[in-house]
């Protein structure tokens, strides 16, 4: 969906609102980002009871503001985006220096990256029509959800280890938003309450159905029971896909692995955790300990490289279908019933059927399922569907089907993007924004996804989530019931 005016113009009206942009309007004056950072992102409450990390925070605020920030305080702030994007950069590359005392070196961009929401709060105190508060750590996978509602286009995340484009990437949000703002005309307020208060009540709430698992994963770190029931985020591999296994080892000095977890969404890259990716999870099962002095002691585990670096390094560790099964053998010697346990998937392709290229997905694989439910070329669908694009340019989806060809005016209900194998997550997200891009043009409100291994069907609602999908592997539309769903979603 596109921003909406008289939508938002109700919620400007509405006590909620007024008291959302309020605070907002209102945050330089009060000094209140700490009362609105854990209002608007709860995970960062944890902090809130260290009251000796908090006082650091507010002596850190307090030198950037003074040193970095506001140094020289009849100085000009920016007045146009190339001056705020100079502010910016010497912001963060200057280092921090109080006193003669170096508190974080130039060019630091690792620490610097740490500090980040800190610093675009004072910034935003500074210029808040070029600056927004980024309350987004730990949230990247929320700030996804409300980009893929309202056709925002995110910036291309940057690599794990380049900190200076990570701490950069939030000017870039700034620049997206600076657009998206104007646009809008929103005021600087506003577009801090259309982020976190407005937007939030549009995204998907549904939660999608758990796939079967494909992977089983190692994470790591003590289990803080009060810090759990506050958040369900970890620490993971960016390859995690919704419904993995996710065996947690408990470090010192429990040193065991004591309970598994489901993963309840894809692996997210968030620019600014300093870890960079993560998961988020649910369905936890508590299993007798496993202790690292076990693993040490058996045969298949003593052998193990993560065993032998004493889960150094654990958090995303992938473990094999055999390291699983291992596990599960270790885990029913203690009496536990391991059929109560998950079990890894390994999908199979149907009988004779040989995937070289991607054009065999198409003509083995996805023209006969379509085939089989009725549907036929150039009649139901057609393929590599030329469509106008801006400027007379022509873009071609792998199938339309459902296709209306009326004077100026091109739809398909469903569109369907092959490959040969999405062998990771960021292949799956490139070829859904390039599907979704299709989509709009043809106002679809089905995108599927499809390779050797399986199809992933998304579903519009207000609009296309990435997070939300359901994936049928081929082997499983032999089951009438599964075919039949598949069909019926198809069939609109």
């Amino acid at each position: 969906m596109r921003f909406n005016q008289y939508t938002w113009n109700l919620y400007k009206q509405s006590p909620e609102g007024q008291k959302a942009i309020k605070e907002f309007e209102k945050a330089s004056e009060n000094l209140s980002e700490f009362d609105l950072m854990f209002k608007y992102n709860p995970r960062l409450e944890l902090w809130d009871d260290n009251k000796k990390r908090r006082s650091f925070i507010e002596d850190f605020m307090e030198s950037m503001w003074c040193y970095n920030i506001s140094e020289f305080p009849d100085e000009p702030t920016p007045q146009t985006l190339k001056e705020a994007k100079e502010k910016f950069e010497d912001t963060i590359f200057r280092g921090l220096w109080v006193n003669g005392e170096v508190i974080i070196p130039v060019k630091d961009y690792e620490t610097m990256l740490m500090t980040i929401v800190w610093t675009s709060f004072l910034l935003y105190y500074y210029e808040p029509n070029f600056f927004f508060p980024n309350i987004f750590l730990y949230r990247f996978f929320e700030l996804r959800k409300i980009a893929d509602t309202f056709d925002i286009e995110l910036p291309t995340i940057p690599k794990k280890p380049d900190y200076k484009a990570r701490c950069m990437y939030y000017w870039e949000l700034c620049e997206m938003f600076y657009q998206f703002r104007t646009e809008n005309n929103l005021s600087p307020a506003e577009l801090c309450a259309f982020l976190y208060d407005f937007a939030p009540n549009f995204t998907p709430k549904e939660k999608a159905e758990i796939p079967k698992p494909s992977q089983a994963w190692c994470i790591g770190g003590l289990i803080n029971n009060e810090e759990i029931s506050k958040t369900d985020f970890w620490q993971a591999s960016p390859e995690t896909k919704k419904g993995d296994i996710l065996i947690h080892y408990e470090t010192s000095p429990v040193c065991a692995i004591t309970c598994l977890w489901i993963a309840q969404t894809d692996g997210v890259i968030d620019p600014f955790f300093h870890y960079y990716s993560n998961t988020y999870i649910g369905n936890k099962i508590d299993i007798p300990h496993i202790t690292l002095k076990e693993l040490q002691a058996d045969d298949y585990f003593s052998k193990h490289p993560l065993i032998r670096k004493k889960f150094q390094g654990v958090n995303g560790w992938p473990m094999s279908s055999e390291d699983y099964s291992e596990l599960l053998r270790m885990i029913k010697a203690k009496g536990f019933d391991t059929e109560t346990l998950p079990k890894l998937y390994a999908p199979t392709l149907p009988q004779n059927v040989s995937i070289e290229i991607e054009r065999d997905v198409e003509q083995q694989l996805l023209e006969p399922l379509l085939n089989s439910m009725g549907w036929h070329e150039n009649k139901d669908f057609i393929r590599q569907l030329p469509i106008h694009a801006g400027r007379g340019h022509r873009i071609f989806p792998d199938y339309a089907l459902h296709y209306e060809n009326k004077p100026d005016e091109e739809k398909s209900k469903v569109l369907i993007e092959a490959k040969l194998y999405m062998k990771n997550n960021q292949e799956i997200e490139e070829a859904f924004l390039q599907a979704r891009s299709y989509a709009c043009l043809l106002e679809s409100t089905i995108i599927v996804l499809c390779d050797k291994q399986c199809l992933i069907v998304y579903e519009k609602k207000q609009s296309f989530d990435r997070d939300s999908y359901k994936k049928y592997y081929w082997e499983e539309l032999d089951n009438p019931d599964v075919f039949n769903e598949l069909k019926n979603k198809l069939n609109i």
